[in-house]
């Protein structure tokens, strides 16, 4: 109840800085309700228990990535915009995509809570008899295939965990399994097992990432080094 409650109150915070963000005038205004956003961000990470997302959230969006922002800004010297009235082509296609988006969002949040999602599983756990179902083994073998795990190493340290008499993931029971998933789910946010696949299975996405923070690097050298046109005679 208190992790739903703090993502109701996280989600709100974001939201309404992230408006903030494109209704403020001073550049300097946005980006500190940016810097509000990215932490309104790390919030729902936390409560959503992925407490390794959220410190790198905090660490390089929150910290790194906007003092870069701010950085800028103050170097263009970019003063409070002015309002300009004229509605183009642009804005109107704008706005209709945020209210789909809305509204999409919306239905999503709606589908998520309504329980439909639970009682088709609940139905599977009693036509089976409250045998492990194919889904749920599918469902761990997608666990296993992304995160570098070994079904040896599931049987013999995680299945003993949520049943002492059972060693094997096929011999749980369906209420079993579904405690086996939310187990083996919050175990794979730790720091160590995704510096593991980021080194491993997302090693290009990884190096590519840091392409893209050396070209806002060479992004703002440039913008620093640019030469006034009023004193290049």
């Amino acid at each position: 109840m208190a992790e739903q409650i703090l993502f109701i109150i996280f989600g709100v915070l974001a939201v309404g800085s992230a408006i903030c963000v494109i209704a403020f005038r001073n550049p300097i205004h946005s980006a500190l309700a940016l810097v509000l956003t990215f932490f309104s961000l790390a919030g729902l990470f936390i409560s959503l228990g992925a407490y390794f997302v959220a410190a790198v959230q905090v660490i390089v969006y929150a910290g790194a990535i906007m003092v870069l922002f701010l950085f800028v800004i103050m170097l263009l010297n970019l003063g409070r915009l002015q309002a300009v009235r004229q509605i183009n082509k642009t804005k109107v296609f704008a706005v209709i995509v945020g209210i789909l988006l809305a509204a999409e969002a919306v239905y999503i949040g709606i589908k998520a809570y309504d329980g439909t999602a639970v009682a088709p599983s609940q139905d599977r756990i009693q036509a089976t008899g409250g045998v492990i179902t194919s889904e749920q083994l599918n469902q761990i073998a997608t666990i296993e295939s992304t995160y570098q795990l070994d079904r040896a190493e599931i049987n013999s340290t995680y299945v003993p965990e949520i049943a002492e008499q059972k060693n094997t993931v096929e011999t749980l029971s369906a209420s079993e399994a579904n405690q086996l998933i939310a187990k083996l789910q919050g175990e794979m946010g730790k720091p160590e097992r995704i510096g593991t696949i980021l080194f491993t299975k997302f090693l290009l996405p990884f190096e590519v990432t840091s392409l893209v923070l050396l070209a806002a690097l060479i992004g703002v050298i440039v913008l620093v080094k640019r030469e006034d046109p009023d004193t290049v005679a």
